[in-house]
C-alpha cells in the first residue's frame, strides 16, 4: 500500500536521477516495514521553474509524501521519516529549508491493493 509521491522542480531529477531514487526509496521501505518490494509504489510530479517557493521566495522545494496504512509507531514512522530525508536531499542536493517530508496515513478498511481491501497491521503479521 506504500504510495510515495515525490515533487520536484522541473529539471532537478533527470528520469535516471528518478529511477534510482525510486529503487532506492523501494529498498528502503521494504526492508524497514518488511513488505514486499511490488508493495511499494512511487510516483513523480515535476513543477514548473517559479512554481516552488520557501519562504515566500521562489525555490526549487523537493517534497516528499507518503501515504500508508495507519498502525504503525510513531517511532517506525519518525525513523522512517529521517532515512528518507536523507534519501531526498542525496537525489536533489536541495539545502533543508527546501525539503518537506510528510506522512499521511488512511485506516486499511478505506485502502484496497491487488484487489482488497487492506488488512489490519495486527492480521497481516499473524
Amino acid at each position: 500500500m506504500p504510495l510515495y509521491t515525490v515533487t520536484t522542480q522541473i529539471g532537478v531529477l533527470s528520469a535516471e536521477a528518478k529511477a534510482k531514487l525510486a529503487a532506492e526509496v523501494t529498498t528502503l521501505h521494504s526492508e524497514y516495514s518488511g513488505v514486499p518490494k511490488n508493495w511499494v509504489h512511487i510516483v513523480f510530479q515535476d513543477y514548473p521553474s517559479g512554481s516552488g517557493f520557501t519562504a515566500g521566495l521562489s525555490s526549487a522545494t523537493a517534497a516528499l509524501i507518503l501515504l500508508i496504512r495507519s498502525g504503525r509507531s510513531a517511532e517506525y514512522k519518525s525513523g522512517l521519516v529521517m532515512r528518507l530525508w536523507e534519501l531526498l536531499q542525496s537525489a536533489t542536493g536541495a539545502a533543508d529549508d527546501q525539503i518537506v517530508i510528510g506522512i499521511h496515513e488512511v485506516p486499511p478498511s478505506q485502502a484496497m491493493e491487488m484487489g482488497k481491501i487492506m488488512p489490519e497491521l495486527a492480521e497481516q503479521q499473524a
